[in-house]
């Protein structure tokens, strides 16, 4: 059984030392929690990273902007699947078109950093920018301070990474377990069996102290037990299809995670030869999307579903590909999501309005889209959320309401 299962959190980093800039926008006066139908009941909140920048203005195709073909004379997408009157999906992502249209999934365009001193275009800087969920005055992960923050819960799968390691998000909620894959478990084995003693072992020399380790072992020997059910459906062979499925199989085995992290890291730093790239990886991306709603079933009314990016891409194409931009798009899944819609202000790709007069500007902070999330389906409060994203950018009076 690999150690991965057991992976828990690193120290918590230092701060960096400029701090972020205050939002101008004026909060809505609205009760201290905003509690949504389906938290009462349980929630799981599944956030997928598209790590190194996933070019969302070929996959969320603005085709109705007049300068759209004008930046991107070879990348254009000729034949999107039409959505509206002004955007449509990268034919290679033509199997979430079912989910649009039946309101089970919509998407939040131009997000980003809004404060200009959080943009960067460094991948691993930006990446870890948008873990802490701020630029400076935190400490930890934006989704570890929001499990700290979110009703308790002492359910010790409250928190999964599906994948090797827990990311930086999570950092803060000691909580946090990674598995990778619940084979590793080794189901009835006498290793997976002496392993998971031994782990009760440590639990009991440790007194309190130890009681979470001691509720994961118990957790792990009821796994061993009785094996989370396999899926209904196939998943892609990619890092975001593997994640999807042991997210799936948790849910569905009522091991009742509040979050799961998954990573995707599938392909989308697209410097050169973009579309033959994103020809494998937009269809496989859907694909995963896809499996996981129908895999859940009726269970996925009470899941939501919420990509992010570290940033987007640029406007104008290079020789084959996009080279690094500033805002992007994400894409929200579930039972109770305002679907159907594209939510969110398009800023234009003319060239005063573009950013630097070359990237797409940020019209919506991405921690608005998490933050509504956070609020209606994990239970945190709004004064909460301050301290999950300081600075007032996940304030209600910034929310796009696309979840009912």
């Amino acid at each position: 059984m690999p150690t991965n299962l057991l992976n828990k959190l690193l120290p918590a980093t230092k701060p960096a030392a400029k701090p972020a800039a205050a939002t101008t926008t004026t909060t809505a006066a609205a009760p201290a929690r905003v509690a949504a139908a389906s938290t009462a009941g349980g929630h799981t909140l599944v956030v997928v990273f598209q790590r190194f920048a996933a070019d969302w203005i070929n996959m969320l195709v603005p085709y109705g902007d007049p300068d759209y073909a004008v930046l991107r004379p070879n990348l254009k997408v000729t034949n999107p699947v039409v959505l509206d009157s002004f955007f449509g999906l990268n034919p290679g992502l033509n199997a979430l078109k079912r989910l649009y249209d039946n309101g089970r999934l919509g998407f939040v365009t131009a997000t980003g950093w809004v404060p200009l001193d959080s943009r960067d275009r460094s991948h691993f800087y930006a990446q870890t920018l948008a873990e802490a969920g701020a630029r400076a005055g935190v400490i930890g992960g934006w989704l570890g301070r929001a499990m700290t923050r979110a009703p308790a819960d002492s359910n010790v799968w409250s928190a999964i990474a599906a994948e090797n390691a827990v990311p930086a998000s999570l950092q803060g909620y000691p909580g946090a377990i990674a598995v990778r894959d619940f084979a590793d478990l080794n189901h009835g084995s006498t290793g997976g069996i002496a392993v998971t003693a031994l782990i009760e072992a440590v639990a009991e020399l440790a007194g309190p102290p130890g009681d979470t380790t001691r509720r994961l072992a118990q957790g792990m020997r009821a796994l061993v037990e009785t094996p989370p059910p396999a899926p209904t459906v196939a998943y892609p062979a990619t890092a975001l299809g593997n994640g999807l499925r042991v997210a799936a199989q948790a849910i569905r085995a009522g091991m009742s995670p509040r979050v799961v992290t998954v990573n995707s890291e599938d392909d989308w730093d697209t410097h050169v030869v973009q579309a033959s790239r994103h020809a494998i990886s937009l269809p496989n991306f859907a694909n995963a999307l896809v499996a996981f709603h129908d895999d859940l079933g009726a269970m996925m009314d009470n899941v939501t579903v919420v990509t992010m990016t570290e940033f987007g891409r640029k406007a104008k194409e290079n020789f084959g590909g996009t080279d690094h931009g500033t805002a992007s798009s994400m894409l929200v899944m579930g039972g109770r999501v305002a679907g159907g819609r594209v939510h969110g202000r398009w800023p234009g790709l003319s060239p005063q309005a573009l950013f630097q007069n070359e990237d797409l500007e940020p019209t919506t902070d991405f921690r608005s889209v998490l933050g509504e999330i956070l609020a209606k389906r994990l239970g945190v409060s709004l004064a909460d959320l301050e301290l999950v994203f300081p600075g007032g950018y996940a304030a209600q009076g910034n929310w796009r309401q696309f979840l009912l």
